[in-house]
């Protein structure tokens, strides 16, 4: 009987063998390096005059000479040459015995209001824009020939701000309220240059029966563009699922290795949060190392789609030091996704030749056959018992 049973189990186990199966998970990562920098304040000065009715650069920098009742055509222009701004300019009359006094400056456009000891234009002026702060210089006819032979000087100190984040109050003696200047050293000549940016989408999809994960654009932070103290910019990215099963997405961060210190303490100024439909996945520096391990952007269903926003702050107190820098920062997604259900073969099993009874499939044919044989086996053995008793001759 212990053989009857032992048949009788190995029957079964080939049986569940042969029918066995498993579910695989396909997993796929993709990389995106993101590129921010910080923007800049830029002003020049240049000295123009209109001379047989054309305008030109001044000339005679170093002095000319004047006679009472002059008007001398002299107009100080202040470029922007980076963002835009607000500026304010000082103006000093020096002279060895004689200074000139605010009437016999004109044409200073209706935009320049005095408070304290500045002029302010009291409008920005764009990236590129000019602003001209007078336009003559009259020399006062009280000036005799005593006041010959002595230098007469005029100098303007201009001073800029930006104008994002800042909302000057021209009501106020200080309308710049107490804010400090600081110097800026720029290591270009100030040329102006016309950037055109268009909007791109941002998106993370997990592609159809190729299930490869894809993000596009190349930079996720192409719709940004420069950032200034007090910043806030914000985008979008959408999350799609377009294959037939379950995928569950994650989001991570790596610094670059090749970065330098300051491109690293300019990732610790910013301010990220990530929000999923409302819900806060991450607030924190943007180089943060807790970034670094994945977060779970969701589980999304065949054809499901969703979105990430992200924003990011640059503290409006950030000085000079950090003006016109670069960093980047690799936002790395991936996906696990359910595979369709697959069969495995069980043990290796010895090709048997048995007559055709319209089963094709190995997996089912196998195991019934060989339940056939056992089967036969078994009733091999129960006639030689009865024939023979408790005497049964070895089986050859």
């Amino acid at each position: 009987m212990k053989r009857k049973r032992w048949i009788a189990a190995g029957i079964i186990s080939t049986c569940l063998f042969g029918v066995s199966g498993t579910y695989a998970y396909y997993q796929d990562t993709v990389s995106v390096r993101n590129h921010i920098s910080t923007g800049d304040i830029n002003i020049g000065i240049q000295e123009y005059e209109v001379k047989d009715g054309k305008e030109s650069l001044y000339a005679d920098p170093d002095g000319r000479l004047v006679l009472p009742s002059q008007k001398i055509s002299k107009i100080p222009r202040i470029t922007n040459y980076a963002q835009p701004c607000y500026v304010r300019v000082k103006i000093a009359c020096t002279g060895e015995m004689l200074v000139l006094s605010e009437q016999d400056i004109s044409g200073m456009p209706e935009a320049w209001i005095r408070a304290g000891e500045y002029y302010y234009l009291t409008d920005p002026l764009d990236t590129g824009e000019s602003a001209d702060v007078f336009q003559t210089v009259t020399i006062p006819e009280e000036w005799t020939e005593t006041s010959s032979d002595q230098r007469l000087g005029i100098t303007i100190s201009a001073e800029a701000i930006q104008s994002d984040n800042f909302t000057p109050d021209f009501q106020s003696e200080q309308p710049w309220g107490d804010q400090e200047t600081e110097l800026c050293v720029h290591e270009q000549d100030g040329t102006v240059m016309e950037v055109q940016k268009s909007y791109q989408t941002m998106m993370v999809s997990y592609e159809g029966t190729a299930r490869n994960l894809v993000a596009v654009p190349e930079d996720f932070f192409t719709n940004l563009g420069t950032a200034m103290p007090g910043d806030s910019l914000s985008d979008t990215a959408a999350i799609r699922n377009t294959t037939d099963t379950e995928a569950e997405f994650f989001f991570r961060t790596e610094i670059p290795g090749e970065l330098t210190e300051e491109e690293r303490e300019l990732l610790e100024q910013f301010q990220l949060v990530i929000q999923k439909e409302g819900t806060m996945l991450y607030s924190g520096t943007l180089g943060a190392e807790t970034l670094q391990h994945p977060v779970s952007l969701g589980r999304y269903q065949p054809g499901e789609e969703g979105s990430i926003h992200f924003t990011l702050t640059l503290p409006a107190k950030l000085d000079n030091a950090y003006a016109r820098r670069e960093t980047s920062v690799n936002w790395v997604f991936s996906v696990r996704g359910e595979e369709e259900e697959i069969q495995e073969p069980g043990p290796a099993i010895q090709q048997l030749t048995a007559p055709k009874t319209g089963l094709t499939d190995p997996f089912v044919a196998v195991p019934l056959l060989l339940a056939g044989l056992a089967a036969v086996s078994t009733w091999i053995l129960e006639r030689r018992e009865e024939k023979f008793g408790s005497k049964l001759p070895n089986l050859p």
